[in-house]
């Protein structure tokens, strides 16, 4: 018993990979909303690092902990995409804002998507605070919709938008990264417990 409590506890052992990426997400919106236009001229190459990064971290972690995950091919999927996506963006700068508008809403739409299948997740554990993760991911959903179907919205637009979008990914990255220390704190002293009574 107590093994097994030890595994689930390495589950969650990298919860502070969630919290460096919602940061990362909130520090670089905070930036778009303060510096419009200056965030458009470098909105390519600051997104390709962004995205990049976040696919980075999100594998490290899917791969330290793929055998205790559920679903850990979706969220390994997600790395890869961000991966993928900040390659292409990193690479290709010239890419019009027609194309950078269609990349940034299909990947919002994924981690939409990805937000909201969590949501339901922490809800069948019985998580508080689901709520709010599922609210989140319905409203990046939104704008990633936004996004797709209107492309050719100004670039004004197009920065607020992606600001608010990644601020919200920034709070549900740190959310998350709290739930996962609270579920590494109790799995701790419940296997303290387990030693206790087991040396009885």
């Amino acid at each position: 018993m107590t093994n097994i409590v030890s595994r689930v506890s390495y589950t969650v052992k990298n919860w502070w990979v969630f919290l460096i990426i919602g940061i990362l997400m909130i520090v670089g919106s905070i930036w778009m909303f303060k510096t419009p236009i200056e965030s458009f001229a470098g909105l390519s190459a600051f997104f390709s690092i962004l995205i990049l990064l976040s696919g980075m971290l999100s594998i490290f972690y899917v791969l330290g902990n793929k055998s205790d995950l559920d679903n850990w091919g979706l969220y390994l999927g997600g790395g890869i995409l961000d991966v993928v996506v900040g390659l292409i963006l990193l690479n290709y700068p010239e890419i019009t804002m027609l194309l950078f508008s269609l990349f940034i809403g299909f990947w919002l739409l994924f981690r939409g998507i990805s937000t909201i299948s969590a949501a339901f997740k922490y809800k069948k554990d019985g998580e508080e605070g689901w709520g709010w993760i599922l609210l989140f991911g319905i409203l990046i959903t939104i704008f990633a919709f936004m996004s797709i179907i209107n492309p050719l919205i100004g670039a004004a637009y197009l920065v607020f938008t992606l600001a608010f979008s990644f601020l919200l990914l920034g709070f549900v990255y740190i959310y998350l990264s709290f739930i996962l220390k609270n579920v590494k704190s109790r799995l701790v002293e419940t296997r303290e417990e387990i030693e206790e009574r087991l040396e009885l």
